[in-house]
């Protein structure tokens, strides 16, 4: 059995990080993955930002997808039902579970980290290699 090879570790500055932009409701900074660090099957983070005045669409993953709202005062839909969501709350999204931030009523931004087992279930990954060829950028490249 092949020894792995160990890391460096790893600090990213999650304000020179290049936001993909989704219109003008929602930002996402992919902040963590397999490409980023060097390594298949590392948790993937991503830093998103959802505007004030605003609310997104939704959707339902094969995968659970982890949110930890880091500031802002929002809504979440989750299935059937709508949770108040602030700083500091932590939302485990099982598979299979409809869910939508709504940040609508706010005059402040909602911003969140979102955490996937794997990099092939965020849509956002695959919008990023789309635009970019590639899941990271810094604000330096154009």
């Amino acid at each position: 059995m092949a020894e792995e090879k160990k890391l460096h570790y790893l600090v990213v500055d999650v304000a020179n990080v290049k936001p993909l932009c989704f219109g003008e409701e929602y930002e996402s900074r992919m902040i963590l993955d397999h490409v980023i660090t060097g390594r298949d099957g590392v948790i993937q983070m991503n830093h998103g930002t959802v505007m004030p005045h605003f609310a997104l669409g939704g959707a339902t993953h094969e995968e659970d997808e982890i949110y930890y709202i880091l500031s802002g005062n929002g809504t979440c839909k989750l299935d059937d039902d709508v949770v108040p969501v602030h700083g500091g709350q932590v939302i485990f999204i099982p598979k299979g579970t409809f869910h939508a931030l709504d940040n609508s009523a706010s005059d402040e931004k909602l911003e969140i980290l979102t955490f996937w087992k794997d990099y092939r279930f965020n849509d956002a990954y695959e919008a990023r290699m789309k635009a970019w060829g590639k899941s990271f950028k810094t604000i330096d490249e154009d």
